[in-house]
């Protein structure tokens, strides 16, 4: 499932180069070379977003992190079904911040905006601590979302997440 996103988001990062580059062959070598379009202000404002979701999650405000996602996007959690639409990716997000002792640090380690500046993919990673029984458990894993600039504004489109610890048998 993470192999198909991630084709599939670099295929439509990909795809504005490839029609600038088809459009002219006297321009293709400069087409062949993406030049993002406002790249440096578009990685601050995604890295806005996460600072914001930092301070949502906190605040334990399920509707203001289904705010930050597009009207038909969608959350991935590990082992569970996926939330398509804000009223799954609520639910998804209220069980989350439900759980006893939830704390969730999200650091994204790479951020690359498309040359036609209207998507983007975030990869990084995470720190998660819950305390489900009353004894404290962690752990960490990674993560990919696909920003969308809708109105302006950079919202997520598909966010998937999963641990780096190995599975449980059971």
């Amino acid at each position: 499932m993470t192999r198909s996103l991630l084709l599939l988001s670099a295929t439509a990062l990909l795809l504005p180069a490839y029609h600038a580059a088809a459009k002219s062959s006297d321009q293709a070598v400069e087409a062949s070379t993406p030049v993002p379009v406002a790249a440096g202000a578009d990685e601050r404002a995604i890295r806005a977003q996460v600072d914001r979701w930092h301070q949502l999650i906190k605040a334990k405000d399920a509707a203001g992190i289904t705010g930050l996602y597009t009207s038909d996007g969608a959350v991935m959690p590990p082992n569970a079904p996926i939330g398509k639409g804000p009223g799954a990716i609520q639910q998804v997000w209220t069980s989350l911040l439900q759980i006893p002792g939830f704390e969730l640090s999200i650091i994204p380690e790479q951020v690359d905006v498309s040359s036609s500046g209207d998507m983007a993919i975030d990869r990084g990673v995470y720190k998660l601590t819950i305390a489900p029984d009353g004894k404290t458990k962690s752990d960490t894993g990674k993560y990919v979302v696909v920003w969308r600039k809708v109105g302006g504004e950079w919202k997520a489109a598909a966010d998937i997440f999963n641990s780096d610890l190995p599975a449980s048998g059971g």
